[in-house]
This record gives C-alpha cells, sequence and structure tokens, in this order.
C-alpha cells in the first residue's frame, strides 16, 4: 500500500481518514471565539449556544484563527507586501513517539512565502497536543487570483493536508 494523504478541507478518503494521525479539534469555546471574532450580538449568540455570552478580548479570536485545517485570509488591496499568521492546534491520534514534518507545496503561480514555526512536531503520547503558526508573506502583484499554497505534515506514513488561501479585496 502506498501513502495516503488525508485532506483536512473537502476530498475525503474513508479510508485513511479512519486513521488521520492529527487532527484540528475545535470545543464549544472555539467556536464561541469564532462567532465574537465576527462580531455576532449577545442575543445572537444567546440563540447558538443556549446560554449568556460576554464577549471579551480573551474570548474573541480573529476568525482566521479558528482552529480548523484550511486556512484562508482575505486582506486588503495594497501596492506593497502583505503579511498573514494563522495560529493552530493539532492533536496526535495517531502513534505515540512520532514525529511530523512540514512541507509547504506552492500552488501553480502563487507568489507566496510559507513559514511553519516550528516545522516540526514531536509527540511522546496519543492526544498530546501542538500548536504552530503559519506565516504567509508575499505581495498581490495579481490580484485577479486569489494566491494559494499546501501545508503538509508527514511522519512518513500520514500526510496531513491544509490548504492555504489569500484573496485580495476587490479582486472578485
Amino acid at each position: 500500500m502506498g501513502k495516503r494523504a488525508t485532506y483536512g478541507a473537502g476530498h475525503v478518503d474513508p479510508i485513511a481518514a479512519t486513521n488521520p494521525g492529527l487532527v484540528y479539534e475545535m470545543d464549544k469555546a472555539d467556536h464561541i471565539a469564532f462567532l465574537c471574532g465576527l462580531n455576532y450580538t449577545a442575543d445572537t449568540l444567546a440563540l447558538i449556544a443556549g446560554e449568556t455570552i460576554t464577549c471579551t478580548k480573551k474570548n474573541k479570536t480573529l476568525p482566521r484563527n479558528l482552529n480548523y485545517p484550511s486556512m484562508s485570509a482575505q486582506l486588503p488591496r495594497s501596492e506593497s507586501s502583505l503579511t498573514v499568521t494563522f495560529n493552530r492546534t493539532v492533536t496526535n491520534v495517531g502513534t505515540p513517539n512520532s514525529t511530523y514534518k512540514s512541507k509547504v507545496v506552492l500552488n501553480q503561480g502563487s507568489k507566496l512565502n510559507v513559514k511553519v514555526t516550528p516545522s516540526v512536531l514531536s509527540f511522546k503520547t496519543v492526544s498530546e497536543k501542538k500548536s504552530f503558526t503559519v506565516t504567509v508573506t508575499g505581495s498581490d502583484s495579481d490580484p485577479k487570483l486569489p494566491s494559494s499554497a499546501n501545508l503538509i505534515w508527514s511522519d512518513g506514513t500520514h500526510n496531513v493536508r491544509s490548504p492555504i488561501v489569500i484573496y485580495i479585496d476587490g479582486a472578485y
């Protein structure tokens, strides 16, 4: 059997999905922080959450930092360069004592530079969590097309792919 890719958003491989290696977990607090980041009103949040929610700086996150496998951002058009940062946390559901190395694959025509910090995640136990940051820099030299790339975490058996897409305001 060859290596199987586990896709974070989009294509589903039912066999690989039973043993993904890494997962991006979210709980109710993550969703509340996401909705607070979108400036939902207290009344709307109460309807969604079933309880009174007060948004504070502590429970408010940028929508792009929802702990979801895909990473996307729409940025304002500028004449210079762009920089966007994504914060993510993955949970090891594979094997103990595993090490995942990051690899970034730019899609055709993409002018992005993508840095993953740390670039290697080492897990000692199952259910252990590790956080990382993806920093994307580049220019909006072709605002008619989104710039995209893929981040792939691999331990040699599992390949966990996360698409990265940057859109420029006013281009669509």
